[in-house]
């Protein structure tokens, strides 16, 4: 009976540390510093010539991209969908920004140039940077 309930005070306990680490918030990027810093061009020119080397570089790691928007929209998830432009006439950088992390639908047009800090996850048609803040 005592090894019974040992059990169900560790099952409570590993429980609750597995919901807190499924609901603990995801450190902004703001607080981060970049690995890595260079233009949309260098950074999509990396991916097209070597995707292997690139996302040995720069995969899952914190990136500040300079460059100019090509596009915005508002995605389904509610972030905003900020497209840089690259040396590709189709593709570019795709930067996810939360809109409580200092992007609007209005606060950008295409042609402005911006930087974003956030973290790549590789190339799938636009090389896409996740959980992106405005720098300047």
């Amino acid at each position: 009976m005592k090894y019974l309930k040992i059990a169900g005070i560790l099952i409570l306990i590993g429980a609750g540390y597995a919901y807190y680490m499924y609901n603990k918030p995801v450190a902004s990027t703001n607080d981060l510093n970049a690995a890595y810093s260079l233009s949309a061009n260098e950074l999509f020119a990396k991916f097209e010539n070597n995707e292997e080397e690139a996302n040995q570089l720069y995969l899952g790691k914190i990136l500040e991209v300079k460059g100019k928007v090509r596009d915005l929209s508002v995605g389904d998830n509610g972030e905003l969908n900020m497209v840089l432009e690259s040396s590709s006439d189709m593709f570019g950088v795709n930067c996810g920004i939360s809109l409580g992390e200092g992007g609007t639908l209005d606060s950008f047009k295409p042609g402005d140039s911006v930087t974003v800090k956030g973290e790549c996850t590789g190339i799938s048609m636009d090389v896409v940077l996740t959980r992106c803040v405005i720098v300047k």
